[in-house]
């Protein structure tokens, strides 16, 4: 059996241990190398938690994923890659770098474009940062995503099993860059310029919108590079960095009811 073919029969099985393994991972190793202080962390974890399960509801029923139109687009012949007949390591390669640039993408136009920055706020309304927060998001953020997304794909006639194994790498990273850890210095000076980490991500969670703007990838950081939206260090050192968005603050930003009908709102 080939890479291509036990990925595309057992990515999916993965995907859900790698979440739900790492999540339970990383809240254990948040209290035993916690980044910064948090405090009570029970109204945020069950607000979190409960965007998380919408999402996967969601996620679930969508009819349409990135996966499947890359083998529709496959099995028609359709997209530059499938036309090019790249060899095998140049199709990986160039895959995993356009599907990078697929997430470093719709994730700018979330921020650049108001009625979508409205749904991605739920996201950065989070006050703290830790694993609770990975898929903290409106539950209709995925569909408005997935439009962009799948031009994209089909576009570039990307490899369906390079996507899965992009997807198994997203799950590992967006759970690693979202908890609350303590990397050794010199290890993650390193190590944010080849995936995402916890500090470089905190960054993009920054209440300062320079910071906010900054450092959108989701696995590799190689577009934010690219494009000049890298930001190595924060303003304000990482234990004492301002989280979340200052126009809310209060009760609000962790209530479920207040943030599923939040995009209806200016703020």
């Amino acid at each position: 059996m080939t890479v291509s073919t036990w990925l595309t029969a057992h990515g999916e099985d993965l995907q859900v241990l790698l979440f739900f393994g790492g999540l339970a991972v990383l809240a254990v190793a948040e209290r035993l190398a916690p980044r910064r202080a948090t405090g009570d962390r029970r109204r945020r974890w069950l607000t979190n938690y409960a965007l998380t399960a919408l999402n996967l509801v969601v996620l679930m029923a969508l009819p349409v994923t990135l996966i499947g139109s890359a083998a529709w687009a496959q099995d028609r012949g359709w997209g530059l890659f499938n036309r090019l007949a790249l060899p095998a390591g140049v199709a990986v390669v160039a895959t995993l770098l356009v599907r990078a640039f697929v997430s470093f993408a719709t994730h700018w136009l979330m921020h650049k474009v108001p009625v979508l920055w409205r749904f991605h706020r739920v996201h950065h309304l989070d006050t703290e940062l830790d694993v609770s927060t990975t898929v903290r998001f409106h539950p209709l953020e995925s569909v408005l995503a997935l439009g962009p997304g799948v031009a994209l794909v089909v576009a570039f006639g990307l490899s369906p099993w390079v996507l899965i194994g992009y997807e198994l790498l997203d799950v590992a990273v967006t759970l690693f860059s979202h908890a609350n850890l303590r990397l050794p210095p010199a290890v993650d000076r390193v190590l944010r310029y080849l995936i995402v980490t916890p500090d470089l991500h905190r960054i993009h969670h920054s209440s300062w919108q320079p910071e906010t703007d900054s450092n959108f990838g989701a696995v590799f950081p190689i577009w934010d590079l690219v494009f000049c939206t890298f930001r190595s260090e924060p303003r304000t050192p990482h234990p004492r960095m301002t989280l979340g968005l200052d126009e809310v603050r209060g009760p609000e930003a962790q209530s479920l009811r207040w943030l599923l009908a939040s995009p209806r709102r200016s703020v």
